[in-house]
Formats: structure tokens, sequence, C-alpha cells
């Protein structure tokens, strides 16, 4: 009893206790009442025998369903697994209990919240052919179907499953509940894939891995099949000037390109209990293009930052997905592109498939119908390739469930060829699983091959399809405004914000920085113009709003898409922060350079009430000369003005006083 764990020993059963040679109900267990006055040698033990305690506990948990015994060996507990051996994971042990998981704090993405409360049934019309009854009966060729109904999969050529309608075909399909089996509606119906070692091992019978390995403890092994359901059905780009602006990148540069979809999830009613991933922007992370590749930053610097920003502009907005190009020329015809992916070469190579699945991992699904809080992923990746025509296409996927697991797990790795997944041959300490692929032959018969050493990167892949809507209604307006990371081509300032907003306001007669003397129409385009996502984002990382303002600047450039917003943009004019955008536009402009050549305005030496609380000097007034952003990088005096910040240096500075980064 003193070896027994100190949480345990108060709750025991102390009349249950039992001694067994064999770990559970496998062996012959002896009470310990029984053993008083006994010898050892009496009760058939020997010496060097493995002897495990059972016992039961006193008090069941409410929130828990004990198992028949629990059992204990006499041997050490078993030391964590090799941390020299990353590509070997491990489970936790199973615990004398199996409870009930706490899902109470997983939050659902509102479209899954909003096809559980629908019945999901595919509503059919009278058949004139066959139905006999009037136009208020029913029978058996109009009922309506469940959403997961083989026929009219099979009918409407839908190859997958939606995921709500394959968890109602989960919740359907499991046995009635009983008395002795209720809980079994109050548990998860997803599983997921395991293929790790479990550390130490639920028997207790040996050493821990590497140590030791048995049946009950190493994983089975895996047979890979077609997934039957995918997590999204549909992906929908709110406006083509979200590929276009993608493809200009790579028309000026030849290089391939990179950027996350930032988006937002809806239903798609096409596919019964389906869901759709709506694109309303990309952001562009910092990469290096080449012509038949790049690099890109992993993980990138701002991904707080710019989801952050998005769940402002819109609730649910976030980042759903990436795109990225796979493009090249034709040689005998420039204006073509070569058609690469086929039928006949691959969709998505190997090396494409991982990289999905390992963004997948670090996107889970939250959902309550895990046992975990979360299962699989609806992250999409999107790639912008060649047609058969020669013209530029989108191709959508996702990894399978099965290629989640096995990245995460590190039993595979891409190969030379893009058609084809290589399993890993395990190192000292680790072990991977058998891995099979299950195909029908010329037969039509079902056959199963091993996967060692290569399988078809087409049993990871699942399809997913991409359009543009028939009455398009994008969240932003606007696309003028120069994407992130850039540098070169082109390039975020201060500077072009300046430009673009003071050439809006030129075009009347109210002054820049006074904002009570913008007529209706000025607003409404400054509203529109705001109404840009990477303008938005540029403006939040500036500095010059504060919290409260930033959020109320995203809600003025998304107020067409919510009534309760109609007054943001209002409200944003007043703000100082806009006060103080208005006074570098006024400072700056080549319009009030001219009133300051006729006579007019502030001094030239004398700083705006905006410029001296944040510590800056106004920039001269003569220095504007032409329009806008040119007036301000021209400076003045053969100043030199930073790019980054937009503060003019003198003439010889080689770094940038304010900053500090080179000029």
């Amino acid at each position: 009893m003193d070896q027994l764990p100190q949480a345990d020993a108060a709750t025991i059963d102390r009349s249950s206790l039992k001694l067994s040679n064999q770990p559970g109900d496998k062996g012959e267990s002896v009470p310990f009442d029984a053993l008083k006055g006994r010898k050892v040698g009496d009760m058939g033990f020997t010496h060097g025998d493995l002897l495990f305690l059972s016992y039961k506990q006193s008090q069941a948990n409410p929130n828990s369903h004990p198992t028949t015994s629990a059992s204990s060996s006499t041997a050490p507990h078993p030391s964590q697994p090799d941390p020299s051996h990353p590509h070997t994971h491990t489970d936790p042990p199973l615990p004398n209990t199996i409870p009930l998981p706490d899902l109470s704090h997983v939050i659902e993405p509102e479209v899954d919240l909003y096809w559980q409360k629908q019945d999901g049934k595919i509503h059919r019309k009278r058949d004139t052919n066959f139905c006999r009854h009037g136009e208020k009966g029913m029978c058996d060729y109009c009922m309506p179907l469940e959403p997961y109904d083989a026929k009219y999969q099979a009918e409407n050529q839908i190859k997958h499953l939606s995921f709500n309608a394959y968890l109602r075909k989960l919740m359907v399909n499991r046995p009635a509940a009983t008395s002795s089996s209720s809980a079994n509606t109050h548990l998860p119906p997803l599983n997921q894939i395991s293929l790790s070692v479990q550390t130490p091992c639920p028997t207790g019978g040996h050493a821990p891995f590497p140590a030791g390995i048995c049946s009950t403890c190493q994983p089975s092994a895996l047979t890979l099949n077609s997934q039957s359901y995918r997590m999204v059905d549909h992906v929908e780009f709110a406006s083509p000037q979200i590929i276009d602006n993608i493809i200009s990148a790579w028309r000026r540069t030849g290089t391939q390109r990179f950027a996350f979809l930032m988006g937002r999830y809806d239903k798609y009613e096409i596919v019964p209990m389906g869901t759709k991933v709506v694109v309303e922007a990309v952001w562009e992370p910092r990469q290096e293009g080449e012509l038949d590749g790049l690099t890109v930053e992993t993980p990138w610097e701002d991904q707080d930052r710019v989801g952050e920003i998005a769940a402002w502009c819109e609730k649910g907005l976030g980042v759903v997905g990436m795109i990225y190009t796979d493009l090249t020329p034709s040689p005998d015809d420039i204006t073509k592109l070569l058609y690469k992916r086929h039928a006949q070469s691959y969709t998505a190579s190997s090396l494409e498939m991982l990289m999905s699945a390992a963004y997948q991992r670090s996107h889970p699904l939250p959902t309550k119908a895990s046992p975990t809080g979360h299962f699989s992923s609806r992250f999409v990746t999107c790639c912008l390739t060649g047609t058969e025509e020669g013209g530029i296409d989108v191709i959508a996927w996702q990894a399978t469930e099965q290629a989640e697991e096995m990245v995460r797990a590190g039993i595979v790795e891409a190969t030379v060829d893009p058609g084809v997944v290589r399993v890993r041959n395990a190192e000292d300490g680790e072990y991977i699983p058998e891995v099979f692929y299950s195909f029908k032959n010329e037969y039509n018969l079902q056959v199963k091959m091993p996967a060692k050493p290569t399988f078809p990167v087409e049993y990871l892949f699942v399809n997913v399809t991409n359009g543009f809507p028939v009455d398009p209604k994008p969240l932003f307006l606007a696309n003028d405004f120069a994407p992130e990371n850039r540098p070169g081509l082109q390039d975020q300032s201060l500077e072009l914000v300046i430009s673009q907003l003071s050439k809006i306001v030129r075009d009347s007669d109210a002054d820049v920085g006074d904002v009570q003397t913008w007529p209706e129409r000025i607003k409404k385009e400054v509203g529109k113009w705001l109404s840009d996502w990477h303008l938005v984002a540029f403006l939040c990382m500036q500095g010059l709003f504060s919290l409260e303002e930033q959020k109320l600047l995203c809600r003025a450039a998304t107020q067409h898409a919510h009534r309760s917003d109609s007054a943001a943009l209002a409200h944003l004019l007043a703000s100082g922060g806009w006060g103080t955008l208005c006074a570098l536009a006024e400072s700056s402009g080549p319009s009030r350079a001219n009133g300051q050549a006729n006579g007019g305005g502030r001094s030239a030496q004398t700083p705006t009430p905006q410029f001296g609380e944040m510590g800056i000097d106004s920039p001269p007034r003569g220095s504007g000369s032409g329009g806008g952003g040119d007036a301000i990088a021209g400076g003045g005096g053969g100043a030199k003005v930073c790019p980054h910040c937009t503060y003019e240096n003198e003439a010889g500075a080689q770094d940038c006083d304010i900053c500090g980064l080179p000029l």
C-alpha cells in the first residue's frame, strides 16, 4: 500500500485489492484477505514473477466512466520518451478512467452552428411519372433524402460528402442508446487517427519505447483510401481583382508569388450541408521569388497582428488558406503558358501536399464533435497555373486527415518525382507503422499494396472547386493601394497614402487639412478609397491611430456591408488620428505650397499642432512640386526622404535620423 500513488490511496476500496501474475483480468487473481497466513510458494508464485495489483475506486467520479479495474505494477514507473528521437511522437498513457471530455470551452464556427440547427434534408419535387398522389401528398419518390444519400451523390456527381453531412451520417449510424449505453449519445462521433507509440504502455508489462514495444502500445497499420468527405466544398473569390493583383506581380518580375488568403466561412447550399470559403483579400508575407519556385518566411512576422486587424473588419475574417503561382511561359509562344498539371502528370506535387498538410495542422478546426476539441482543418491551398489553352486557371485542394497525421508523425517525405510520396525508413529509436494503399485492379477487384517505399500522391489529395460569385458583393471595394512586401516593385509608404488622399480632395475646392470643408461627394470617395485591405492594414501598423481609432478605421472600411456601422466614417474623419494624417497631407501637398507662394497660410517654419504632438517638425512648405507623392519624394534643397518613415534627412546622410534605417 505504501507504493501506491498518494492520489489513489485515499479513494481505494481496500476490500477490492487483489494480486495477480497477469495484467488486468487475464490472470488468476487472489484477494488480499486470502493471503493471510500463506507463503509465496503456496500461491503459485516463483522468484522473478512480476506481480500486478488491481483495485477499484471507492467513489466513482460522476463525470467519468470507471473501468472494471485498474492495474498497477510493482515495477518502477516508466520514464519519459527519449527526446533525441524527434520523429517518434508518443501519446500520454491511458488513465484508469475514461472521462467525458469537457468541450464547453470550444467555440465552433458559425457555419457549423447553422447546419446543426437545420435538418439538412434534400427536398425533392413531386415526380410526375411515378407519384400518384396530390400536391400535398408524399411518397417514396418525392420524400426528402438524407444529406448523405449515396444515390443523390452519384446522380449529381458529388464525389465527397460535406463535413456536416458526414457528421450527420456518423450520428445516424450509431447504435440506439439503451439504459446501459446512454452515454453513447454524449460521446463525440469523430475519432482521430494516431500513428504514435503510446508511452508508457497501458499494460505496464514492459519498459517504455524504444526499450520495449507490444501490440497494445504500437500504432496499427495504416491503409490509405480516398477520403469520403471534405472539410471545405468550394472556394469563392469575392473579386477577380484578388487574382489579377497576384498575377500582375508575376508579369512584372517573371518570378513566382505567394500569399495567404484572408476570408471567412459561409454556407454552400449547392452541396447538402456544404461549406465554402469566401476569400476577401490576400496578405503577401516576406518572400524571395524565383523562376521555378520561391522562399517564404515561415512563420511570418505579422501573423498575429494581421489576424487581429482582419477580425476588426469582419467577424470571422482571418487566414483561411494560401495561394501561389506556378506559371511558366511557353518557349514556343511567350504569350501562352505551359500546361504542366494534368491527369497524365500531377495536380499537386508530393512536396506541395506535405506543405498543405503542415499548414492544415497549424490551423485546426474547432469542433465539439471530436474528443480533443478540434479535428482536421479548413485551410485550403490554391495554385495559379497554366491551362491546356495556354491561359491561367486556379486549382484548389486540401490534404486528407491521413496526410496530416503522417506529417505529424514524420513518416513521409517528398521525392524527386512529384507524383509519388516516400515512406521513410525507421532510424534507431523510431517506429514507423506499416502503410498500405488500396485500389481496384483491372478486374475491378479491391487490392491492397504496401506503400513502401513509395505510393501515389493522389491518396493525400482532396479536390475543392473554386470560382467567382454571380452577384459580387466584396467586403473591400478598392484594390489600388500597393500590396505589402513588394520592395522595389510596389513600395508601401506614408507618402503614397498622402498622395492618393490629396488627389481625391484636390478634385474639389476643399482644404485637405480641414475635413469640415469637404463636400459629401468627397467624403464618399474617401470612404471608398479607404475600403482597401492593404491600405487599412498599412495604416493600422503605422502608429498614427490609437487602438480604438484602428478599430474605427476597419469599421469605416467595411461600413457598406454593415448597416450598424453607417456612421463609422463620420466618426473616423473627426478622430485625432485622421487629423494627424490630414496635417501630413496639408503640409506636404502642392496646393499648400502654392498657398505659401501667394503669402497665405501658416509660416513655413511653424509646425502644426499635430506634428508637435508627434515630436517632429513640419516638412518644408515650398518643397512640393508636381503631384502627390512626387512632391515628397522630390524633397527640397536636395534632401533625402526616408522610404521607411518619410522623414527628410540632409542631402549627405546615409542613414535616417529618425528610424536609423538606411536611405
